[in-house]
């Protein structure tokens, strides 16, 4: 993977080079243009947007209908339609929905009107069966899946099995980058201490039959918390995200509002930034997230936390910032979506869903309904799962409209 840094400025530096480029703009332009609301330059072979607003101002430009096209868990009976800890959804060429359903290591494929049309996998560390699954893929017609135990499984469009392999240990997720190539997040090592540690991750290409090539770069990976007592996400956890589109590789380490596009080689290209978006947390917020943490719902019979728990979850540090986003996905246009983070103590309402445009340049947000979780988005509809008042998951699909800008 490329060695060129990530160009960063400092505030002061920063806002003199955007003083700068609008002046530019300004000697060129009309005296009533106000300043660009985006930049980019190159430097060093890489090309760096930066956005400083939204192009879409204070208003959506698209918009997700709040009501269902296809609502899996109502379109037949019997056990197809009952579903707990979905953990993906993906839709076929023919139209047709596969969805990965780890309360029974399930894989159920649908028509495109919601009829059960076949299943795979089970309890199980045969062929073809999972122990906890993790992750569905869609490569060409086929779907890829992957157990909490690196084991993947491959599954034709009719869900026939084709194969079953197994990935390097600690192998986290998975993406298809193209052909039959796959670019896997994997967990490097693990830090021997206590507090908050970060154990990086390589990006390691594989194939279809599980052979391991390159290792094309490296993340941070994702936080935890070690304690004596307890191993858990700590107090806002920043993670490395990654997607994969039209063989590129788009990842971030929630650090900062930031997404970075690698080749297949692990060479960056790009870099997408919003520079002064606002992540820093009050001491308020901090410990409304930690008040969160100790207000659970216990098991039957127990009447309050071990207080081993809970010093441990007092003891978590306060973090000065919060993560830019929890989750990264890039649709068929190119576009990037980004979920921003919202902990225990923020939970409830609609989310507003960042979007860069596929030039890299900052669009706006699009509201997704409350409980609604995003797994894939496409031209036109998002798919997702919706949680009703009785903790009853619905595969669904929305429909997506796009408007001008």
């Amino acid at each position: 993977m490329s060695a060129t840094p990530s160009t960063e400025f400092p505030g002061r530096s920063r806002r003199l080079l955007f003083a700068a480029t609008a002046a530019v703009f300004h000697a060129c332009a009309p005296s009533d243009d106000p300043p660009p609301q985006a930049i980019q330059r190159d430097s060093a072979g890489i090309s760096i947007v930066e956005s400083f607003g939204p192009a879409w101002g204070d208003s959506a430009r698209w918009y997700v209908d709040p009501e269902p096209l296809l609502d899996l868990a109502e379109s037949g009976t019997g056990d197809p339609h009952n579903f707990y800890f979905v953990r993906g959804i993906r839709r076929l060429s023919d139209g047709s929905l596969v969805v990965a359903n780890q309360g029974s290591n399930e894989i159920r494929k649908f028509s495109a009107d919601g009829r059960f049309l076949a299943s795979a996998g089970g309890d199980g560390e045969g062929p073809g069966e999972f122990s906890n699954l993790q992750q569905i893929e869609r490569v060409g017609d086929s779907i890829i899946a992957r157990d909490i135990r690196s084991r993947i499984a491959l599954f034709g469009p009719g869900l026939e099995h084709l194969r079953t392999t197994r990935l390097e240990d600690y192998a986290r997720n998975l993406h298809h980058l193209r052909d039959e190539t796959l670019v896997v997040q994997a967990i490097m090592d693990f830090a021997e201490v206590y507090g908050v540690v970060r154990s990086p991750e390589a990006l390691v290409l594989y194939d279809l039959e599980g052979v391991r090539g390159d290792s094309i770069g490296s993340t941070p990976g994702g936080e935890e918390y070690v304690a004596e007592v307890l191993s858990a996400p700590p107090l806002f956890q920043k993670e490395a995200l990654v997607d994969t589109y039209e063989g590129r590789i788009y990842t971030g380490a929630s650090d900062r509002m930031q997404v970075e596009e690698l080749t297949p080689d692990g060479d960056t290209v790009r870099i997408l930034r919003i520079p002064d978006f606002p992540l820093a947390l009050t001491p308020q917020q901090v410990e409304a997230e930690r008040s969160a943490r100790l207000d659970i719902a216990l098991p039957q019979g127990v009447a309050s936390l071990p207080p081993h728990f809970v010093q441990a979850i007092e003891d978590m540090p306060s973090p000065e910032t919060r993560p830019a986003y929890a989750a990264l996905l890039v649709d068929p246009t190119g576009a990037i979506w980004l979920r921003p983070f919202r902990g225990l103590s923020e939970a409830g309402g609609p989310v507003q869903w960042l979007v860069l445009g596929p030039d890299g340049n900052w669009l706006g947000s699009v509201e997704i309904p409350e409980d609604f979780r995003v797994m894939d988005i496409g031209a036109d509809e998002v798919l997702g799962v919706w949680t009703d008042e009785m903790d009853v998951q619905h595969p669904q699909v929305r429909r997506l409209l796009r408007g001008g800008g």
